[in-house]
């Protein structure tokens, strides 16, 4: 028993002195080792990157939401001041400069840089006058696809003002 745990106690010192060492005693990695040790790394970094970026794709939707739930805060003071949302004519631009039928208009009710997605891309805008809907065209800037973003989100929508056709 002694023996054997001696036995493996030098094994493991001799792995702690040379982890790749051959059989001749020579040191360093072989080129097997080293392609495994770079491949490792590299799967890894794919990972991470790939990790790293989904959130940050994430961030930019939620940061959507919050910047869509400003301008609905804006579009119910306008409301509050002239009895009516502004119509899909008179779109959002109606928050930043009179649109010329609103007759108690006490705007500006937003800033306009407000009035864009985080990918930089305008909102989408669409009311009768009593229901709105806003819209971001998401990471690839179009409205009508999948990656749109909707506020009031589509299953709270259902009396909101109906989507534009997409764009050709």
């Amino acid at each position: 028993m002694i023996l054997a745990q001696q036995s493996l106690a030098q094994s493991i010192r001799a792995l702690v002195r040379r982890p790749f060492g051959s059989r001749n005693g020579s040191r360093g990695m072989t080129l097997i080792e080293i392609i495994i040790v770079i491949a490792l790394l590299g799967t890894l970094m794919a990972i991470l990157i790939r990790n790293i970026t989904q959130s940050q794709d994430t961030a930019k939707e939620d940061e959507s939401r919050i910047g869509m739930g400003v301008i609905s805060q804006s579009l119910q003071m306008y409301r509050v001041h002239n009895n009516v949302y502004p119509t899909t004519a008179q779109g959002l631009e109606a928050l930043v400069s009179d649109p010329g039928g609103a007759a108690r208009w006490r705007g500006p009710y937003i800033e306009k840089e407000k009035l864009k997605d985080p990918w930089q891309n305008p909102y989408s805008y669409n009311s009768d006058g009593r229901k709105f809907q806003i819209i971001s065209g998401g990471l690839n800037g179009m409205v009508g696809d999948a990656d749109d973003i909707y506020f009031p989100p589509k299953e709270e929508a259902a009396g909101a003002a109906p989507a534009p056709a997409p764009a050709q």
